[in-house]
């Protein structure tokens, strides 16, 4: 699902809805974001991704395939291939449009080159969750000594 931020505007409030961008380890990836309006150089025809992991605060750069529409842009990606991102989780996504298309990080870019900011969920389906079963105890040294005190509420 993209990230877009709408409005919706009450007599006395103001609502404001967002989504988040999801990506999915190692499958292809197509994420629409309303850049068209955003670009500042007609110069400048790249696109350059830059995603931070919130917890490791590691960085990660891709460029993504870019289709123009009238009022969005699509992004895709293969994620496992143009770019591996680490463990699934929240990251931060910053979008640069830059002129070259052979870099490798963002440090000699600046901030007059980024179009847009947001956050994004990496998931992996490859991982299941965890299922908890019940605890029973079993008969030895640690459940049948006299060391262990349970108490009744």
């Amino acid at each position: 699902m993209p990230f877009f931020f709408d409005f919706l505007v009450n007599k006395k409030q103001i609502f404001i809805f967002y989504s988040m961008v999801v990506i999915n380890k190692g499958v292809a990836n197509e994420l629409f974001f309303n850049l068209t309006s955003k670009k500042r150089l007609a110069s400048s025809p790249f696109i350059f991704i830059k995603f931070t992991n919130d917890m490791t605060k590691q960085d990660y750069f891709v460029y993504p395939t870019e289709i123009v529409k009238p009022r969005y842009s699509s992004m895709s990606f293969t994620e496992g291939t143009h770019i591996s991102l680490g463990a699934e989780g929240f990251y931060t996504y910053v979008i640069y449009q830059v002129t070259t298309n052979d870099l490798s990080n963002d440090s000699t870019l600046t901030s007059s080159r980024i179009i847009e900011r947001g956050k994004a969920l990496v998931k992996d389906a490859s991982v299941t969750e965890v299922s908890y079963t019940q605890y029973t105890p079993t008969s030895n040294k640690n459940t049948t000594n006299s060391n262990t005190q349970y108490l009744s509420i």
